[in-house]
């Protein structure tokens, strides 16, 4: 559901709101980091412009919880000169600002329009003095998309005017083991079949879309996931520990996918089907796993309770932890 002005029928927060941010966020990632400057022993630099910027940024709300998610690449144009004035000047490109990256972990690569001696002296205080300018502007990208647009996806209980107003679900952090990404092994034992059932408060079509629209899905894996929702499409999940293809769609009701974990033996691939039965205020998901390696079965299943259903519920408010 896209959103540019507030919903006022969507009492309580209840259903899944989405905005648009990448206008806001160019805006202000060039109000943040243009004529942003440095100096260090008589050289001076500065960044003169925005030079390109790309990628998505999404503000969402569900249930009264507001999520950000975005993946944007930028570059910037600086300028400096030294005491002597000599004069330089370069592109600044951060290849990737995501919604869990942490300041300190942003990567910017500097270079250099014309390379000399006195030149790669300037383009050390950019390093040096500079980005940390930068870093310092971009830490609280995140914080600042909500106080400006979170408005256009979440009321206010005060502003519900007469409504009535149910408590935010406020979920415990999963534990879990990590998944691990160990050299492939040769399947022991033949294969085994995993059945579970999970409850959500929420309706067929909200799950549907939250296994298969791309935002949706980076918001509960909180990392770079990539679906194609179609059939024949690819995803890749957990920085390519779960990879697959959907197999069949039957919108708001079922999903067929063949499936593997990066620890099963090359090539070999479960057959997930995961059907949807909406109730009166809940949906249940029926999941069939075919093929399962029966030395992976036990891992299996705890991922799909810890990484799939419970960051889900953690992410959306769609019921409690498992």
């Amino acid at each position: 559901m896209a959103q540019n002005g507030t919903n006022w029928k969507n009492v309580n927060n209840w259903h899944w709101v989405e905005k648009n941010c990448f206008p806001w966020a160019k805006k202000y990632v060039a109000d943040q980091l243009v004529n942003q400057s440095a100096e260090d022993a008589g050289t001076k630099v500065s960044i003169s412009e925005l030079a390109s910027m790309g990628g998505d940024v999404n503000i969402n709300q569900r249930k009264g919880k507001i999520i950000t998610v975005y993946d944007v690449e930028f570059s910037l144009k600086w300028t400096g000169e030294d005491a002597n004035g000599n004069k330089a000047s370069g592109k600044i490109v951060v290849p990737e600002l995501m919604h869990d990256t942490e300041p300190e972990e942003i990567v910017f690569d500097i270079s250099l329009d014309t390379e000399t001696k006195e030149n790669e002296k300037i383009k050390q205080v950019v390093r040096n003095s500079l980005l940390p300018v930068l870093r310092k502007q971009l830490s609280t990208f995140s914080k600042d998309m909500i106080e400006n647009n979170g408005k256009d996806v979440y009321i206010a209980p005060q502003e519900m005017k007469g409504h009535p107003v149910l408590k935010p679900y406020q979920p415990k952090p999963p534990t879990a083991a990590a998944l691990t990404g160990a050299a492939p092994k040769a399947v022991l034992g033949g294969t085994t079949t995993i059945n579970q059932k999970i409850e959500f408060v929420a309706s067929g079509r909200d799950i549907y879309e939250t296994l298969l629209d791309a935002q949706r899905v980076r918001a509960w894996t909180r990392g770079k996931a990539e679906i194609a929702r179609e059939v024949g499409g690819t995803f890749n999940l957990f920085d390519g520990n779960i990879t697959g293809t959907i197999v069949e769609l039957v919108p708001n009701k079922k999903i067929v996918q063949k499936w593997r974990l990066r620890t099963w033996p090359n090539n070999h691939h479960s057959t997930v089907t995961l059907d949807l039965e909406e109730g009166s205020d809940s949906t249940i998901l029926r999941l069939t796993q075919e093929e399962v390696p029966i030395g992976e079965k036990e891992i299996t299943e705890g991922n799909w309770q810890n990484y799939y259903w419970n960051s889900i519920k953690g992410a959306f408010g769609y019921g409690a932890l498992l």
